[in-house]
C-alpha cells in the first residue's frame, strides 16, 4: 500500500474480447505488436485472413477491402462488424488471464506466465508505474487516434513486479489449478502462446491482494501506456462528474514476476560508418586508454566457431565489447581495464548504476570516441544504426553498407530495476524483450 492508504497496483479483472477458435483458426489471425511489423509482415497478415487483428492495430493507409478510408475508423469498424458476426466475442463474466509462451533462445527450451489484467493508470509522479526508456511523440500519436476510435486496448503491454516473498506466485500457482485453458497456438517461429481464463472470485481476490503493494516497472509498451494516460486526461476533460473507476482509468497489462526465468532480454548491436579517416593504428590508440584491447583475425565473421568464441569473450566477463572491422578483416575485443574510468569520463550527473550499463559504456567510451576519424560530423543519427539479429548486422559489415559492428552483452533485470527504482531512464535501444507478447489473444473494451 501507498502512504495514503491506496493500492500500489489496482488490478481488475475484466470482460476481455476474444476470437471464437469455433469460427477461426488463432495462428491466422494473432500477430506480433504493431512496432515490430513491417509493411512485408503486414501484407502477409493481410493475407493469411480478413479477421487478422493486424487491420486492427495497424490497418492499411488504403485498403480496397473495405470502403472506409480513415484506417483507425476502419478498425473499429472491424471489431464492430466482426463481433456482431461472432468472430470475436466477449467474456460472459469478468475473469483474469494467464498468458504463458514457451520458445527457444539460444538453444536453450524457456517458459514464462504473465498475469492479463485491467490494471488502473498512474502518472509516472506517483512512483506507482515506473517507466524505463523514453517515448517519441510520432509513435504516441498513432497511438491516441486508434485508441480514441476503437475504445479498446487492442495490444498487450508487458510490466514486471519484485514478488521477494512469492505471495502472488502462490496465488498465481493456486488459480491456474481451477483456470480453464482457453486457447492454444503455435506460431511462426514455432513457439507455443496458451491463455487461461481465471473466473472464479476467490482466485481473483486473491491475486488482487497479493498485488496490491506491487510498483510496477513498464518493460515494453511505453508508447501505448502514455497513449491511455493521454487519453485518460481527454475523457476526464471531457466528463467533470467522475468517481474514477470509469473504463478509461484503466489499462490492459500482462504483469510478470521480475524473477521469472523466462524472462529474456536480448543485446541490440550497434553499425558504424563514416569513418573516412579509419585506421587500425589510430583506432587502437583511441581506444586503449580505457580497454585491454586483443584481436582475432577472421576473413569470414559469420564463420560459426570464430562467432562463438568472440561471443565467449564477450559473454564471460563484465564490461566487455568486441567490434568487427571489415576493413582490417579481424575481430578486436575491449575488456574495460577499470569501473573507476566510468566515473571519471562519465560527467552526466547519472548514477553509479546507470554509468556501469554496458550500453552507456560502449557509447561513451568507444563510439563517440571515435568521432576524430570522421571528416564530417559524427553523430546518433548520421553514423550509428541498431540490429537485433546479428548475422543480418555483420552481412551488412561484408556488404560494405557499414565498416563495424560492436557487440555487447544485454541488459540484466536487475539493472533495469536499479536504474529505474533511482528515477533515471535507461539509454535508448538498451533493452529488446524477448519474445514479444502477441497481439489478438484478448483485447479490453472499454465501453462495457
Amino acid at each position: 500500500m501507498d502512504r495514503n492508504g491506496g493500492k500500489m497496483a489496482d488490478i481488475q479483472p475484466f470482460r476481455g474480447l476474444r476470437y471464437n477458435t469455433k469460427k477461426i483458426k488463432l495462428e491466422e489471425v494473432i500477430t506480433e505488436p504493431y512496432d515490430r511489423i513491417p509493411p512485408p509482415l503486414q501484407e502477409e497478415y493481410y493475407q493469411r485472413s480478413p479477421y487478422s487483428i493486424v487491420r486492427v492495430i495497424l490497418g492499411k493507409d488504403a485498403d480496397p477491402e473495405h470502403p472506409e478510408k480513415n484506417k483507425y475508423k476502419r478498425a473499429n469498424l472491424y471489431l464492430d462488424e466482426w463481433e456482431k458476426a461472432g468472430i470475436l466475442a466477449r467474456e460472459e463474466q469478468e475473469a483474469l488471464y494467464l498468458y504463458e509462451q514457451e520458445f527457444e533462445v539460444y538453444e536453450e527450451q524457456k517458459k514464462r506466465i504473465g498475469l492479463i489484467a485491467r490494471v488502473k493508470l498512474e502518472e509516472f509522479s506517483s512512483k506507482k508505474v515506473l517507466p524505463h526508456e523514453k517515448t517519441f511523440p510520432k509513435h504516441k500519436v498513432d497511438r491516441l487516434n486508434l485508441l480514441r476510435a476503437t475504445n479498446t486496448n487492442t495490444g498487450q503491454i508487458l510490466l514486471l513486479y519484485k514478488d521477494d516473498d512469492q505471495r502472488v506466485s502462490r496465488a498465481v500457482e493456486d488459480a491456474l489449478k481451477l483456470a480453464e485453458l482457453v486457447a492454444e497456438v503455435q506460431d511462426e517461429d514455432n513457439f507455443k502462446h496458451r491463455l487461461w481464463i481465471i473466473k472464479e472470485k476467490e482466485a481473483i481476490q486473491s491475486i488482487q491482494q497479493a498485488m496490491a503493494d506491487k510498483v510496477l516497472i513498464i518493460a515494453d509498451g511505453h508508447h501505448r501506456y502514455e497513449t491511455s494516460l493521454n487519453y485518460q486526461k481527454e475523457k476526464l476533460a471531457q466528463n467533470k462528474d467522475v468517481k474514477g473507476d470509469e473504463l478509461f482509468n484503466y489499462i490492459m497489462m500482462t504483469l510478470f514476476n521480475l524473477d521469472d526465468p523466462g524472462l529474456m532480454i536480448l543485446p541490440t548491436y550497434r553499425l558504424v560508418k563514416g569513418l573516412d579517416k579509419l585506421r587500425e593504428e589510430s583506432f587502437k590508440d583511441i581506444l586503449s586508454s580505457y580497454f585491454d584491447i586483443s584481436e582475432l583475425s577472421s576473413s569470414d565473421p559469420t564463420d560459426k566457431t570464430a562467432l562463438e568464441e568472440v561471443q565467449n569473450q564477450v559473454n564471460s566477463e563484465i564490461h566487455t565489447f568486441a567490434a568487427f572491422v571489415y576493413h582490417f578483416k579481424k575481430f578486436f575485443i575491449f575488456h574495460l581495464k577499470s569501473e573507476d574510468i566510468l566515473d571519471k569520463e562519465i560527467n552526466e550527473g547519472k548514477s553509479k548504476e546507470w554509468k556501469r550499463l554496458d550500453v552507456v559504456i560502449l557509447h561513451s567510451l568507444i563510439i563517440d570516441k571515435l568521432e576524430p576519424l570522421s571528416s564530417s560530423p559524427f553523430s546518433l543519427e548520421n553514423n550509428v544504426s541498431y540490429i537485433r539479429n546479428l548475422e543480418q548486422g555483420l552481412k551488412k559489415v561484408m556488404a560494405g553498407e557499414f565498416q563495424m559492428i560492436f557487440l555487447l552483452n544485454s541488459t540484466s533485470l536487475n539493472q533495469i530495476r536499479e536504474v529505474v527504482e533511482k528515477g533515471e531512464l535507461m539509454p535508448q535501444k538498451s533493452t529488446d524483450f524477448f519474445p514479444k507478447l502477441k497481439s489478438g489473444l484478448v483485447l479490453n473494451p472499454l465501453d462495457e
